[in-house]
């Protein structure tokens, strides 16, 4: 098949999160399996055309996000002319192949789900009325609609709607309306960093690591909350924060700032790095026994399956994808969002066991690697693409709903 993976984010340029790791593991693993693979992505610094990992990938500068949806159409519609792809994919979040949809509407359409705004300004727990005003009237400013409106009409006009987890595809079909017919579940790609399975499953460094954004959906405040009584048994644990800076229960502060201030008698204890790049990851794993992902929600967790593949041992949140990938207590623990003393509890039986630890983080890279494999996945996401086609083959070409 000839494909084309429409994504604003995509390393290095806009290796903003997981919809970028995605991106790049999915045409990585596309290409192997004899696809011809073309990625249209967004920069904030070049436009150009490379050839990296035998995938395509277009690169169109723009200022901001909302510009890309536009912007990316003229040299997608050259690049049709010459390849005539059989079917193009984008995300939901941002809606970034909607008016390339527009403007194509013969042209099949996969929709992959990530997590929509909307959802997130419901995991949030504290509404970001101010980003809400700016991207609104950023959108109007542009003539097409605010964006929450655009994720939902784009992934309502998709011949096909891929759901990393039953927890997300549900919840839009409830929440959105969504043709159950169209709407299909199968894990995201995942090919671990060689180095990930090289990391030695017996370690002592009583490290607990958080990778992620710091916001309230990811759970870290509730994390702060626990460390106090995992400190009180544990004196010698040590915490770890990986990732980008976000917005905090407090307009005042950044979430990095809120958790130093809550954490203030503690802080000895706790560590916060920044963003890092993707490469260094498997380095902060080495250095760790256990990985806490205690989100408010979670369309899926690739962060989950590094450390599984590290040999870590896990504990996951209950709330959306993670307890699909988390599937027994054989391979690490899950813990109900918002609880600071049931994480806590998990931590300090990892702690207090290592021999448990290490028997989860074991059998957690196994999973990893059978339930995960590009072979399984890729022909999940090859029957997607298939279904897409077929569904087009049979339709009219989309309205123009999309105020674009």
């Amino acid at each position: 098949m000839k494909i084309a993976l429409i994504s604003f984010e995509y390393p290095p340029d806009t290796a903003y999160g997981g919809i970028a790791t995605y991106a790049q593991q999915a045409a990585t693993m596309l290409v192997q399996r004899g696809h011809q693979v073309e990625v249209f992505a967004g920069s904030r610094s070049r436009t150009s055309t490379d050839i990296e990992a035998s995938v395509t990938i277009h690169r169109i500068q723009v200022k901001q996000k909302i510009d890309f949806i536009r912007a990316v159409v003229p040299m997608f519609l050259e690049r049709h002319r010459t390849v005539r792809f059989d079917v193009m994919e984008g995300p939901e979040y941002g809606a970034d192949a909607a008016a390339i949809a527009q403007a194509v509407p013969t042209l099949p359409l996969v929709v992959k789900l990530h997590t929509p705004r909307e959802l997130i300004a419901v995991y949030e727990g504290r509404p970001n009325v101010l980003g809400q005003v700016r991207t609104r009237l950023g959108a109007l400013k542009r003539g097409i609609h605010p964006l929450r409106d655009l994720e939902r009409i784009h992934t309502l006009e998709a011949d096909e709607v891929a759901a990393p987890s039953w927890a997300l595809g549900k919840d839009l079909m409830q929440r959105w309306g969504l043709d159950p017919e169209k709407v299909h579940q199968f894990p995201l790609p995942f090919t671990p960093n060689p180095s990930l399975l090289e990391i030695p499953v017996k370690t002592s460094t009583k490290r607990i690591t958080f990778i992620g954004r710091l916001d309230i959906k990811k759970g870290v405040t509730d994390l702060a909350e626990a460390i106090p009584a995992v400190l009180a048994q544990v004196p010698g644990a040590r915490f770890r924060f990986i990732g980008r800076n976000g917005l905090s229960p407090s307009p005042s502060q950044d979430m990095q700032q809120f958790l130093t201030h809550r954490l203030a008698p503690y802080i000895e204890a706790v560590e916060f790095t920044g963003q890092v790049p993707a490469a260094n990851i498997p380095n902060y794993l080495a250095d760790t026994d256990i990985c806490i992902f205690p989100s408010r929600w979670e369309s899926f967790g690739l962060v989950c399956l590094e450390a599984m593949a590290a040999g870590r041992g896990v504990i996951g949140s209950r709330a959306g994808g993670m307890a699909e990938i988390i599937t027994s207590g054989e391979v690490g623990r899950l813990v109900p969002p918002e609880r600071p003393d049931t994480i806590a509890a998990a931590i300090l039986e990892l702690l207090h066991n290592p021999e448990l630890r290490q028997q989860l983080g074991c059998q957690a890279r196994q999973q990893v690697l059978i339930e995960y494999s590009s072979d399984r996945i890729g022909q999940l996401q090859e029957a997607s693409y298939e279904r897409a086609i077929a569904t087009r083959q049979k339709s009219s070409p989309r309205p123009c709903r999309l105020l674009l």
